[in-house]
């Protein structure tokens, strides 16, 4: 698609956090201190679900998130609970075990599957590509440790044309990889990192050259079924029916929602094919950096903050606590986790929606667990006066540093809310909430106008995830 929301998928992906290089750490450091003893939670278990009810409160209410929130420490759950609908054709309700796709949470899983073959002595991270692809163009140049930090030069495979015109199809894993291995590098191996989704495809059929298995029965066999994560599958076969699976929506309207286009999950092989619920989650969280996954050496390399989302993980800080955390976005369906290394504490958040809600609230949420204090920003919609909205309407330019760099968009007065058509083809409301604060329902972006001395709008800032200021462009 090529829509804000769809460069969202390539630029952002799966991260909460905004968009530079994590800063260098030591693995061993943190690969060393044992866990603390989790010390007494701040906030009464009671309190908590009051907390977080009130918190999404606001968003519920006008039906900007549908999903599931999942709060633990250890193996003791402080919060589950559904809201929303999981079908909203039959009315089904989001439950703590709806099943969700969780879109680049997926490629956590396929390094540690990566990272389990090393062990056993099947593959080293630090070695090429051309080892188990002969024919892999730059194969001798791209060793898996590109790949598993995203230093391979190998542009993103959802950026193709081609494969998106196939993710009707139920693609095996080498033939995703067929759509971009014959592209050219956008840089050398190891020359730098940028996030590409087809490092991870590539990984996947590497791990199926070496097992000899498919991608879905390694996993199965190596990591779901010796963890008891029985929620969670790889979705490889279109046809196969997946018991309380939510279906994807985005919104549509003021109040609305409706269901995203068909896509045929096997296309995101290894990057982002995954099906889970919150608890399954949470559990391999507490696995994979417990211990009970991966020996000592490997889980360094997980911990380890080098790189663009290095294994998978990237490295938030809340309330000058460490945690590692990742978050997916795939059309449908908005996902993040954040695991506390300090006491296990962990909250997952997945939703069917292709809002950006879910990551918007992500810190929010741990702040709120972790005793903190958290608002929402101000969501509720603002009945407008007769002809109030036209002030804000025009042509307006986004920067050179927005996900569709330099995109222009044109905002039309339609009563009750006004109404973006984006240079990239979508179209997305933007409603009122007072004065000239604004809510881009659609990307789920804090929109607010900014005048100059004689009151004309000449500009507005656009928050998601980070501030955007947008021009108003001379009218035509």
């Amino acid at each position: 698609m090529s829509s804000p929301k769809a460069t969202l998928v390539v630029r952002i992906a799966f991260v909460l956090l905004p968009f530079a290089v994590s800063s260098l750490s030591s693995a061993s450091l943190w690969a060393q201190i044992p866990p603390t003893k989790a010390s007494p939670s701040p906030t009464p278990r009671g309190n908590l679900s009051v907390r977080i009810d009130a918190y999404l409160r606001p968003f519920v209410q006008r039906n900007n998130f549908t999903g599931v929130v999942f709060v633990s420490r250890g193996d003791r759950v402080l919060f589950q609970k559904g809201y929303g609908l999981a079908n909203p054709s039959f009315g089904i309700p989001n439950k703590p075990q709806t099943r969700f796709h969780i879109a680049s949470i997926s490629k956590t899983f396929t390094a540690a599957a990566i990272l389990l073959l090393e062990e056993r002595g099947k593959l080293g991270t630090a070695d090429p590509v051309s080892k188990f692809l002969p024919d892999y163009p730059n194969g001798d140049k791209i060793r898996l440790e590109h790949l598993l930090r995203h230093k391979s030069g190998i542009p993103n495979a959802s950026n193709f044309p081609e494969l998106s015109s196939s993710s009707y199809l139920p693609y095996a894993a080498a033939s995703i990889v067929a759509t971009f291995k014959d592209k050219p590098l956008d840089f050398d191996p190891g020359a730098r990192a940028r996030y590409t989704n087809a490092d991870y495809n590539l990984l996947a059929l590497i791990i199926e050259k070496i097992s000899g298995q498919s991608f879905g029965d390694f996993l199965k066999a190596n990591i779901l079924d010796p963890l008891e994560l029985r929620f969670t599958v790889h979705d490889g076969d279109a046809t196969r029916v997946i018991n309380d699976l939510a279906s994807g929506t985005e919104p549509e309207g003021l109040l609305d929602v409706k269901y995203v286009p068909y896509l045929a999950w096997p296309t995101k092989t290894g990057s982002g094919s995954l099906v889970s619920t919150t608890a399954d989650l949470c559990t391999f969280s507490r696995a994979l950096f417990g211990g009970k996954l991966l020996q000592p050496a490997s889980l360094a390399k997980v911990i380890q903050s080098d790189g663009v989302f290095p294994y998978g993980w990237t490295d938030p800080e809340r309330s000058g606590r460490k945690a590692k955390a990742v978050g997916g976005r795939s059309p449908g369906f908005i996902t993040n986790i954040e695991y506390f290394l300090d006491d296990g504490t962990c909250v997952a958040i997945l939703t069917n929606s292709y809002s950006s809600v879910g990551q918007v609230i992500a810190p929010d949420i741990s702040a709120i667990v972790l005793g903190q204090s958290a608002a929402p920003p101000r969501v509720a919609y603002v009945r407008p006066g007769p002809g109030q909205l036209s002030a804000f309407t025009g042509r307006f330019q986004m920067p050179e540093t927005y996900y569709a760099p330099s995109a222009t968009l044109t905002i039309r007065d339609r009563g009750d809310y006004l109404e973006a058509s984006w240079s990239t083809g979508s179209t997305t409301v933007i409603y009122p909430a007072g004065g000239d604060d604004f809510v881009d329902r659609t990307n789920w972006a804090m929109v607010h106008f900014n005048r100059n001395a004689q009151s004309q709008v000449t500009d507005f800032t656009y928050r998601l995830l980070q501030d955007f200021t947008a021009r108003k462009l001379p009218a035509k």
